[in-house]
């Protein structure tokens, strides 16, 4: 399953890099300026959700250490085994959102670029 999820990302990144290679410079602002906000949209709640679902994890299994949202990756390892794969799911789904964020910056930061080029 996460082999095709790398492959169906991999085929959406080249798809992206070839529309970047032919589009106008404003497409390119308004494109990465929708994946931001597309990525914002679901990185969020989904990075709240993770969150939450950690919290209640440690919290039952008497394991919350005070100050655990500074770090909440270096305390995977004391999440229960019954739980650790519906907190990580919503972990790498926050994660994802991120990366759609840098993505719409990275396409932005092109569109501006070849205006000013031009």
């Amino acid at each position: 399953m996460f082999e095709i999820l790398i492959g169906l990302g991999a085929i959406g990144l080249f798809c992206l890099v070839g529309w970047a290679v032919g589009a106008a410079p404003d497409s390119l602002i308004r494109g990465g300026a929708g994946l931001v906000a597309f990525g914002f949209a679901y990185g969020i709640p989904t990075a709240v959700v993770y969150h939450w679902r950690l919290y209640r994890s440690l919290v039952c299994a008497d394991r919350l250490p005070p100050r655990w949202w500074l770090s909440p990756t270096s305390h995977h390892d004391a999440l229960p085994s019954e739980d650790r794969r519906g907190v990580l799911v919503w972990g790498a789904l926050g994660g994802s959102g991120f990366v759609v964020i840098l993505l719409g910056i990275g396409l932005i930061s092109i569109g501006l670029w070849r205006i000013l080029a031009a």
